[in-house]
């Protein structure tokens, strides 16, 4: 699992009849890796360095 800042909305296709929106201009945590690729393929967000999370949350 991923931190990740999306930056256009997304929609990713989890299982057959479940999809998950993700939206611009909102940081998600624990984003699964199989949606982490799709959305960085799709040049939709980000990944967010640790370093960048551990600032935020101190």
């Amino acid at each position: 699992m991923k931190v990740v800042a999306v930056s256009r909305d997304f929609s990713y296709r989890a299982k057959r009849h479940v999809f998950v929106q993700y939206l611009a201009g909102v940081t998600y945590q624990r984003v699964p890796e199989a949606a982490v690729r799709a959305i960085l393929e799709a040049g939709a967000g980000r990944v967010v360095p640790e370093q960048e999370v551990s600032d935020v949350r101190s």
